[in-house]
């Protein structure tokens, strides 16, 4: 009751700070969050709170921001909010709540679960997860020489890179950090030549809850942490224009080079603070943009789809391209040109949102409708990773790829069911056919165990 009053203070200082009651609610949700990701990270795996901070900055404070914004720097926007901010947040806020309530509605205990204490069939197969690091690595090379469906199945399979790599430091961080190391590594550079860097920073990301939820660091440790987390995003985002521009349009050749001296130009507070790297960044993390220019889009057409988008997510899903040729690709742009009211070219990819989607579907209702459902789809698989670990503990790290996309307010949705559908049956698969190895029931590690017991009583 007593944290019940203090929050509801909060909102009031807020309130008379910005002068929006609803505004004033969405700064409070995304400070509650941020905070228990810093107080509870120590005591369970902040999974769920990392995804909802994740949302809370694209659809609650970056429209807060933009609104509030004076007319100097809303000129500067390339992207506005085209509906009032009443008419915004009396949608945004109570379908980002039914999303909340979604991730929460059925109990699972894998977020407390000690990443510290394996079983001894897990410590007995270090060999086995050393083997499919490297496996992953190599994958992750290959699935970017191969192009069409099979290209999306190296690129889930070579993910296994990252569980395996987690699962060797928890076993003994002082022998295997070099493999987490230069796994995480390889992600950051790989983006960096490349210019794509949403994937390296979720898992850098996903890394930080991890150590912190396995180390127990102090809370002053966290929030610098936080601090150079949000300095590497400015910094990237100062380069990435610059960098694309050098190396997609340009004709200089994507290497380490070439982002050192780009990097060397843009690495100072001038421009990482700038008003126009701020902007951009406000932009790049504001979803909510889409999703309000939807509304305005489909209330003047009022060509609303009920399930027909979602029934053509599932077929890109689910059925295979020999059964279903016409199903759309992952980041088609015809439903985005077609309701989102923007019309983006071949090679520019943006997605809807599930809010927007919700709304396409049935209005205000879908956003309520379709940010529970949202929620709930990551709770069923909580649950289903939760009976994954009754082969071994070591597979509760199988939810990080599995909802790596999810976790993405500018994913598309469907995306986010293609990738979780595949990847459900991919790791469940992989979970069936090693289901012995990792329990101590199997002969092999018996005989393991005898030996490792007999080697420690010679000692």
């Amino acid at each position: 009751m007593k944290k019940f009053g203090y929050w509801i203070l909060v909102i009031l200082i807020l309130f008379n700070l910005i002068g929006d009651i609803y505004q004033a609610l969405a700064v409070c949700i995304s400070l509650f969050l941020f905070r228990e990701i810093l107080i509870s990270s120590n005591h369970r795996f902040v999974f769920r709170q990392l995804a909802l901070l994740l949302y809370a900055i694209n659809y609650l404070i970056a429209p807060t921001i933009t609104y509030n914004l004076n007319l100097d720097g809303l000129a500067k926007l390339a992207y506005g909010m085209k509906i009032t901010s009443d008419q915004y947040f009396k949608m945004a806020i109570p379908g980002y709540i039914c999303f909340a309530f979604g991730m929460f509605s059925i109990r699972t205990k894998i977020f407390k679960m000690d990443f510290t204490q394996f079983t001894s069939a897990t410590i007995l197969n270090t060999k086995t997860l050393i083997s499919t690091t490297i496996f992953g690595l190599v994958l992750n090379i290959v699935s970017t020489m191969v192009f069409g469906g099979s290209n999306f199945f190296f690129h889930l399979l070579s993910l296994i890179r990252f569980v395996s790599a987690f699962a060797l430091f928890s076993i003994n961080r002082n022998k295997y950090w070099f493999w987490l190391f230069f796994v995480l590594f390889l992600e950051l550079f790989k983006g960096f030549i490349s210019g794509m860097y949403h994937d390296a920073i979720i898992w850098l990301i996903f890394f930080a809850l991890y150590f912190v939820y396995t180390s127990k660091p102090s809370f002053r440790f966290k929030f610098v942490s936080s601090l150079v987390l949000t300095a590497l995003v400015l910094f990237i985002q100062a380069i990435k224009h610059n960098y694309r521009a050098d190396v997609w349009y340009g004709e200089k050749k994507a290497s380490f080079r070439t982002v050192f001296d780009v990097g060397a130009k843009q690495a100072n507070s001038a421009v990482l603070l700038g008003t126009e790297n701020l902007l951009s960044t406000l932009e790049r993390g504001n979803q909510a943009w889409i999703f309000a220019s939807t509304v305005d889009n489909m209330d003047r057409n009022k060509n609303f789809q009920g399930l027909t988008n979602v029934n053509k997510y599932l077929e890109a899903a689910i059925l295979p391209r020999f059964l279903a040729p016409n199903k759309i690709k992952s980041g088609d742009r015809e439903i985005f040109n077609q309701f989102s009211g923007h019309t983006i070219k071949e090679g520019t990819s943006m997605g809807l949102g599930i809010f927007a989607d919700g709304y396409v579907a049935y209005g205000s209702w879908g956003v309520y409708i379709f940010g529970f459902a949202l929620g709930l789809i990551f709770s069923l698989t909580f649950k289903l990773v939760e009976r994954w670990t009754k082969v071994s503990p070591f597979h509760v790290l199988l939810l990080l790829p599995l909802l790596s996309y999810a976790v993405r307010p500018d994913c598309e949705l469907q995306t986010i069911i293609n990738h979780l559908f595949k990847g459900i049956l991919l790791y469940g698969f992989l979970v069936f056919l090693t289901r012995k190895r990792f329990t101590l029931d199997s002969q092999e590690n018996q005989r393991k165990l005898m030996h490792l017991n007999l080697a420690t009583t010679k000692k």
